[in-house]
Parts: C-alpha cells; structure tokens; sequence
C-alpha cells in the first residue's frame, strides 16, 4: 500500500488542477485559498520522487506521469489564476506562452529523436518550479506582479534552454538528467 503512495501524490496533483480551477469559478475572490491548495499540490510533486526514491519504486512510467502531471496542473493554476485575476492576463499571458512554446518545441524535438516526450526533471526545473510556485502564491493572494515574475520568467527561459540542450545531447532517451553538465561523465 504504501508502495503506491508517490502515485497517489501525482495523482493528487493532477486532481488540483481542475479543483483550482473550479475554486476560481465558485470563488473568485478565495486566493488565499487557491494559494493553500497550489501550495498542497507543490509540495505533491516535491515529495511523490522523494517517496519513491525511498521506497525504491521509481520507474519510468512514474517520472514520465509526474512530468505530465506537472504540465496539466500549472496549466490549470494559470487558467484559476486568469479567472480570479483577468487584468494580469495583458503582463503575464505572453510570458506563458513563450514558456510553453519552448516547452513544446522542446517535446517535439524528443519526440522526433526519441519518440518520447522530454523528461529531464534537471535541477534549473526544480529551481524554476520553486519560483513559480512563489510568484503564483503572491499572485492568487495579492493580483499583482512585480520582480518575482521577471526573475520567475528568466529562470523559466534557462530551464527550457537547458531541457532543449539535455534532449540535443542525449543519445539515448532517459529521464532524471540532473544537469547538461552532467551528460560529459
């Protein structure tokens, strides 16, 4: 049973998507409470690899499912954040589809190497994903950006930078490359 834990934790973080964005809907004025539950579902994806590393029950299925998971859910905190706040929509909506937009030439080009989607989980993402959820929390309590989305937006950049040069420096597909750095050993 406990062996099943890291997926019910990606799992959980799947289900906030649409729990954020049906909060938003029901009450549009509860950022507070969106802040929480995006907070509960970070702290999902920090621990599912974590957990699973420790009960020895990481698997590719899993690594690739949490990436997934991860897609899905800020997908949806955007879509909450964009619905409780709409005026932030003009400053941060083009800074999310340059992000996605490379996010997604990024998985075209493993797909096209690989047939698989890009899955490095490298530590800029887990730095980048830190400030997200930071900025996402001053954004849902407060409806205005300052500094946080521009450090938050630059480190979005070199984080897809480097999955697009870990996925271009793969011979091989594999997921959980810490670094492009670490590809030269």
């Amino acid at each position: 049973m406990l062996k099943r834990l890291p997926w019910a934790l990606v799992v959980f973080r799947l289900l906030c998507a649409p729990a954020l964005v049906g909060l938003s809907l029901i009450a549009p004025q509860a950022g507070g409470a969106a802040a929480v539950l995006l907070s509960l579902a970070v702290l999902s994806d920090i621990f599912d690899g974590v957990v699973a590393r420790r009960l020895k029950v990481v698997t590719t299925t899993l690594r690739r499912w949490d990436g997934r998971a991860d897609v899905i859910f800020w997908l949806g905190a955007a879509l909450a954040l964009w619905l409780m706040h709409p005026a932030l929509a003009a400053v941060v909506g083009p800074l999310v589809l340059a992000l996605l937009g490379l996010e997604a030439v990024n998985h075209a080009v493993s797909f096209a190497r690989f047939r698989r989607e890009a899955s490095p989980h490298h530590w800029l993402s887990k730095l980048f994903c830190l400030c997200l959820w930071a900025l996402f929390v001053q954004l849902f309590v407060s409806g205005q950006a300052d500094g946080l989305l521009w450090l938050t937006f630059c480190l979005g950049v070199l984080s897809q930078i480097e999955a697009f040069a870990i996925t271009l420096r793969l011979k091989t597909w594999r997921c959980d490359v810490p670094s492009v750095f670490a590809l030269g050993r």
